[in-house]
């Protein structure tokens, strides 16, 4: 929900143009951090595995070898990006360097406050989890208002951005700070088993991240520069619906590998899960449609009602996404990694066609919507197929 309100601010203050380039940015920022998010769900599943068994001493040696083990790769990673930027400011159409930098900065350092983050939700600090968020929003909104205010306009946007991921970061460390009271044990973790269960999530968080992100980016590339910042706001609006059910997901996930490994029922959080999720897509696709000026006008402001027209189509596409992304991340939970082909060979395709179709907004909009409701159908068969087995 804080990316919500930081866009809906940005998008009202900088216009359709500015706030065009705003949105291609961030959504850079989600397809560079696929590893991390990766990294989140392995971390979940396996401090998941040491809270089940009240070990304590063994998270806190988890936390500090997991570290140890990826400060180095994001340095790395961090200096072959600022080496393409460039490049990447061609691509985007992006009259600077220094926004595309500055969002660099904040991708790596979301690397480790995704990395805090997944320590939080593995062992189920659900309210610490949430006042991270919290500050991030605070931070982020009070900075990019006053810059953005004071006429920097996306570099404002930006570094708010940059600043607010800071803080939250920093802040994580208050209640994580009981790891570095625990006793370090030596953990003995099977790097074939956690590369095993890593690399299906990485296609994963690689597909639905591309499904989420990537049309956002090929729209700045692809569309004149206001129709790109219509399409950012179409974007935000519609991901309003995975803003509120995504902390759903979050905390199903958890909770059905620790019942998983426990030997315990598992199935009902799916289809708990599947219903609250449906029930608020439903609802949010119904205003969508009846309201969608309204909608637009109150959140966004006049100067974006061209994209009414295709808000809910929008929210069709991802309410189909939301509940795909709970389904994959359910099986992922039980270990069940075979089923990741279904979400990769969807987020392929719509590279592809928006590559060669990408005329108007609503062309782009149609092709994810119809790739979504294959991959939900997919995964329905796929459950069950295998509740028969």
């Amino acid at each position: 929900m804080a990316n919500y309100f930081y866009h809906l601010l940005m998008g009202r203050m900088l216009g359709p143009v500015d706030y065009g380039v705003l949105s291609a940015l961030i959504s850079l920022v989600y397809l560079l951090s696929i590893p991390a998010a990766t990294l989140n769900l392995v971390l979940v599943k396996f401090i998941c595995g040491f809270k089940g068994e009240e070990n304590q001493a063994a998270i806190a040696s988890f936390f500090r070898t997991s570290f140890k083990k990826v400060l180095p790769f994001s340095l790395v990673f961090l200096l072959i990006l600022l080496f393409f930027v460039p490049f990447l400011a061609s691509f985007l159409h992006l009259p600077s360097f220094l926004p595309l930098i500055l969002i660099l900065l904040a991708f790596f350092i979301s690397i480790f406050l995704i990395f805090n983050r997944a320590f939080l939700q593995g062992l189920l600090r659900f309210g610490w989890f949430s006042s991270v968020g919290i500050l991030e929003i605070f931070v982020k909104l009070t900075i990019a208002f006053l810059l953005v205010f004071w006429g920097f306009k996306v570099n404002g946007a930006v570094l708010g951005f940059l600043l607010g991921i800071t803080a939250s970061y920093l802040f994580t460390f208050i209640p994580l700070r009981l790891l570095f009271l625990k006793e370090v044990q030596k953990v003995k973790i099977k790097i074939k088993g956690i590369f095993g269960f890593a690399l299906p999530v990485f296609f994963s968080t690689l597909a639905f991240t591309s499904l989420y992100s990537i049309d956002v980016v090929l729209a700045r590339h692809f569309l004149p520069g206001p129709q790109a910042g219509f399409y950012g706001a179409l974007s935000v609006l519609g991901k309003t619906i995975f803003f509120i059910t995504s902390p759903v997901i979050t905390v199903v996930f958890p909770l059905a590998a620790q019942s998983y490994a426990a030997g315990q029922k598992y199935r009902h959080l799916l289809w708990m899960s599947i219903l609250l999720v449906g029930g608020l897509c439903l609802i949010l696709n119904f205003l969508y449609f009846l309201f969608p000026v309204f909608i637009i006008k109150m959140l966004y402001g006049g100067q974006y009602l061209p994209v009414a027209p295709y808000l809910g189509f929008f929210g069709i596409f991802l309410s189909l996404y939301s509940l795909s992304f709970l389904m994959v991340n359910f099986f992922l939970s039980l270990g069940k990694t075979k089923i990741v082909f279904l979400p990769v060979a969807a987020g392929f395709l719509q590279i592809v066609f928006i590559f060669f179709f990408h005329q108007n907004i609503f062309q782009i909009i149609l092709i994810s919507m119809i790739l979504t409701t294959c991959l939900f159908l997919g995964l329905l068969l796929y459950f069950f197929q295998s509740e028969k087995k």
